[in-house]
């Protein structure tokens, strides 16, 4: 036998065995459209999740952040309609959003995961038939140069959503 075949790489069979429990224990939901797609949730936010004893994690959005996204002056994150990969809002919820934003939190990435409280998820509409969903408030303060995330113009991200006792949250991966 070879060096090779004597150092096996077991961190993707960890990874799998995870995510089949998680699915399993219906801690994790993943949308047929991210099933066909693998795209893997770092661990060290599947560990925040759980210790908040968040369910139904699917991924939302994976996007390059555009010169909007990081201007201050504009203060939001854009989830455009057309560009998300699962519905993560309930019918409620989405009626809801079309008179008066929604507070939700945002687990923010970085060498210490840190989560934001109080960001602002609402309805921009460019027209009155289309509209993106945009994450408003804190988003400045998520993006500030001194917030250590590596967050900057071009960047590619995936925004994730999951529950904690039925109310929305977030995860930014970048």
């Amino acid at each position: 036998m070879g060096e090779r075949e004597k150092k096996a790489d077991w961190s993707s069979f960890h990874v799998l065995a995870n995510t089949s429990e998680l699915v399993r224990e219906g801690l994790l939901s993943v949308s047929p459209a991210a099933q066909t797609r693998p795209t893997k949730l770092p661990k060290v936010f599947w560990d925040e999740i759980l210790k908040m004893y968040g369910q139904g994690v699917r991924l939302v959005l994976e996007k390059r952040l555009c010169a909007t996204d990081m201007n201050p002056s504009k203060g939001r994150l854009s989830i455009p309609k057309q560009q998300r990969k699962a519905k993560f809002l309930t019918d409620e919820e989405d009626r809801a959003l079309d008179n008066k934003a929604m507070t939700v939190s945002l687990i923010e990435p970085g060498p210490v995961l840190q989560v934001r409280h109080g960001l602002k998820l609402q309805k921009d509409y460019k027209r009155e038939d289309y509209f993106s969903y945009v994450l408003t408030k804190e988003w400045n303060a998520v993006t500030h140069s001194n917030a250590r995330n590596g967050l900057e113009e071009g960047c590619l991200i995936q925004l994730w959503a999951f529950r904690v006792n039925g109310d929305l949250h977030f995860c930014l991966v970048n």
